[in-house]
């Protein structure tokens, strides 16, 4: 059995690219597969629904309290994910090197720990309202590696600040850094799933999104 509720949906079946989809907390992956195919109408989706219940709220590693992160347990819990998206992407012939990482909030910062321990996990990354509140981990295979961030301007727990740290830290790594700052908080907007599309489009993952990106709150 998997260790991780997911979905799956091939696309129209021309497209290489997967985007591999991470929920914010309280979020699905239903609803975050709809962001998904907003932004990539063409590409295939895999969309991982984390496996920690928080009183009701689906989570990708546990918390100690609201603003401390249960540490140990996110680099447990981002073995065991590796791992499984490994799997998974072989399971349906998709090649990891065209595989885009989206994550949000508690999805992003689960997706950041990847990034910096398993760069050549994924072809790239996208980081919406991350935290890291830990040292990143050095690792030359971080060179060259694209990667998204964005977040609100007014955003209490990812803050302006915390993402040009991020960004700082990942351009010296070598990476490719790209950021969007919006005006708002913590909310996921319709300009950062446009981004996001323009960005994959930019780089050559897919075609330009065609369709209107939607509102939403994961």
């Amino acid at each position: 059995m998997d260790p991780y509720e997911h979905m799956y949906d091939a696309g129209d079946g021309n497209d290489a690219t997967t985007l591999v989809l991470l929920h914010g907390s309280g979020g699905d992956a239903a609803h975050f597969m709809r962001m998904g195919r907003m932004a990539a109408p063409h590409a295939a989706l895999l969309a991982v629904e984390g496996n920690v219940d928080e009183q009701g709220m689906a989570r990708f590693y546990r918390r100690v309290s609201a603003d401390e992160y249960d540490l140990e347990d996110l680099f447990d819990r981002a073995i065991a994910l590796s791992g499984f998206l490994t799997d998974v992407l072989s399971r349906h012939g998709r090649d990891p090197s065209r595989a885009v990482g989206v994550g949000y909030t508690n999805g992003a910062n689960m997706l950041a720990y990847l990034l910096f321990s398993r760069p050549q996990l994924l072809g790239g990354y996208v980081l919406m309202h991350p935290t890291v509140p830990y040292k990143p981990i050095a690792n030359e295979g971080i060179a060259r590696k694209p990667v998204l961030i964005t977040a609100g301007t007014d955003d209490p727990v990812a803050t302006e600040d915390n993402v040009r740290n991020l960004q700082s830290w990942l351009e010296g790594q070598g990476a490719n850094v790209d950021v969007m700052m919006h005006d708002g908080k913590r909310e996921l907007r319709d300009e950062e799933v446009e981004r996001l599309s323009a960005w994959l489009d930019q780089l050559g993952f897919v075609d330009r999104a065609r369709s209107r990106a939607m509102s939403t709150e994961v």
